[in-house]
């Protein structure tokens, strides 16, 4: 019987499923033909376009599929045939992922093999994005289709989610301004897949749920409140909390004793932080960009890090502050800018740094005389070197372990190196590169390309699976204020040492100052 309502929905559907296959496989050869360094302006402007219709054109063929044999109202033929239901909603499913999921695992796995990827290094991160697509976008497309009688009452129920989510997410926003950062701190982090598979795993209990009423029940109505019900729940789910989530992370860390020994400590006879520029950072902030807040005074804290192992980089994924004033009171509670802690062999262990702390214009001003109590916690990130390439400064062509396929040239007024890869999957989670010549041993400085990302699957939305990013090492200032150790004329002797690191630990480290009083650590 599945193979029979199968044929039967190929015949009524398989022009749709091709027009829509079509544009998932112009989405990702679009990507394709631009390559490294996207310099065709057509493609460019078709490089977010298509892939949305893509996607759009998925939404509407997962409906288009449930409403063949509808399941609101008494007027389906299939309620008075001798069909299972068990059957109906299992060829339902398979058709779906046949037919939407199929021709996204076998775009995506031509875009990695055109690339130049072996087969295994392109099929492993194909599937884990039609994996993560089932559960965040065709799962819940498939239940929302199942409570309704066709296209117009779906497109309604869009419209009434859209607006739903658009007022709830700008009420966050609005929260989230008003916390200082403490309201949402998993969604946009390093961690951020904690509560996304949690809204994933949801989405699948939803859908046993409300597919199981509606295919062997035809519960409508409770249906429709338990699809109301969830979806709020998903909206709630950012709200997740940052211990519960980070002690997560904290349990699949690959060495979990490698940052045993790293200690953060204040260091109160360090000097003042000196802006480049000479501009104080009061005055910095207030007058900077438009995004910036008017009235935001910054502190920068010097800190002694010790501890931190040769050849590894530190990162902070998230600082929590509270300033409690001499009666423990909360003057303020909110989150430092992130920090990021490198350690080579040439240098000391424990250099000073710096960590910034961006206070509102009336609290700073409410306690800048006063003696304050500050109390910082740290969720840190130690990571270690695992490999180490280089390619040629101009014209370089390799491929590399992790970093996949990359490129190098100079771009087009002719003072940076463009460095550009790709690589199938989630790409490199940490790296720094910079200017070497060999011969000479001089080096320019080093450009850091960390992008903390935890998540052990690279599946996400987007025209394909491949990850793509680059740097740019400058090597000649237009204006002729700084100079170079490597210029123009040795770029050909020259070529752009790469040094990859990967996470070996997440750990947690607590910092209080009895007493600081917040003006004697303004910028200079």
């Amino acid at each position: 019987m599945v193979w029979h309502i199968f044929k039967k929905d190929w015949k009524l559907l398989w022009t749709f499923v091709a027009s829509v296959a079509l544009v998932h496989w112009i989405s990702v050869v679009i990507m394709h033909q631009l390559g490294l360094f996207g310099e065709n302006p057509m493609l460019e402007m078709l490089e977010d376009t298509v892939p949305m219709l893509a996607y759009f054109g998925s939404m509407f063929l997962i409906v288009a599929i449930v409403h063949l044999d509808v399941l609101p109202g008494v007027r389906q033929d299939w309620l008075v045939r001798p069909i299972s239901r068990r059957a109906l909603l299992l060829e339902k499913f398979l058709f779906v992922i046949f037919m939407v999921e199929t021709p996204v695992l076998l775009a995506n796995l031509f875009q990695g093999l055109s690339s130049g990827f072996s087969f295994r290094a392109s099929l492993l991160p194909a599937l884990s994005k039609v994996i993560y697509l089932l559960g965040a976008f065709t799962l819940p497309l498939f239940v929302l289709a199942s409570v309704t009688r066709n296209l117009t009452e779906a497109f309604i129920f869009w419209c009434g989610c859209a607006v739903i989510i658009t007022t709830f997410q700008s009420f966050v926003g609005y929260l989230a301004e008003l916390t200082h950062g403490t309201l949402t701190p998993v969604t946009w982090s390093g961690i951020g897949w904690v509560g996304e598979l949690f809204r994933i795993a949801l989405v699948i209990v939803a859908a046993s749920v409300i597919l199981g009423l509606q295919y062997f029940r035809r519960k409508t109505i409770q249906s429709r409140f338990l699809l109301v019900v969830f979806g709020l729940l998903l909206l709630t789910s950012q709200f997740l909390p940052w211990k519960p989530a980070f002690a997560i992370q904290r349990r699949l860390s690959p060495n979990p004793l490698a940052g045993a020994n790293t200690v953060v400590g204040f260091d109160p006879k360090a000097e003042k932080f000196r802006l480049p520029s000479g501009v104080s950072a009061t005055s910095e902030s207030e007058n900077g960009s438009r995004g910036a807040r008017e009235n935001e005074n910054v502190v920068f804290l010097p800190l002694r890090i010790a501890g931190v192992p040769v050849d590894s980089v530190l990162l902070t994924d998230r600082v929590e502050v509270r300033l409690l004033r001499p009666d423990g009171v909360i003057a303020y509670h909110g989150t430092g800018e992130s920090l990021e802690v490198k350690r080579e062999a040439p240098i000391p262990d424990g250099a000073p740094s710096y960590q910034t702390l961006k206070l509102p214009g009336a609290v700073y001003r409410a306690m800048k005389n006063q003696p304050m109590r500050l109390e910082l916690d740290y969720s840190l990130t130690l990571f270690g070197l695992t490999k180490s390439f280089s390619i040629a400064a101009l014209g370089g062509d390799e491929r590399m372990p992790g970093w996949g396929w990359c490129q190098t040239k100079i771009n087009d007024v002719g003072t940076a190196i463009e460095l550009r890869c790709m690589q199938p999957g989630k790409g490199p989670t940490c790296g720094t590169v910079f200017l070497q010549n060999d011969a000479t041993g001089q080096r320019n400085p080093e450009r850091s390309v960390c992008r903390p990302d935890y998540s052990p699957y690279s599946g996400r939305f987007g025209a394909d699976d491949i990850a793509r990013f680059g740097v740019n090492l400058p090597f000649r200032d237009a204006a002729g204020l700084a100079h170079f150790p490597i210029d123009g004329p040795k770029l050909s002797q020259s070529r752009v040492t790469i040094r990859s690191f990967e996470p070996e630990t997440h750990f947690v480290r607590s910092l209080v100052i009895p007493e600081i009083k917040l003006q004697d650590w303004e910028g200079q």
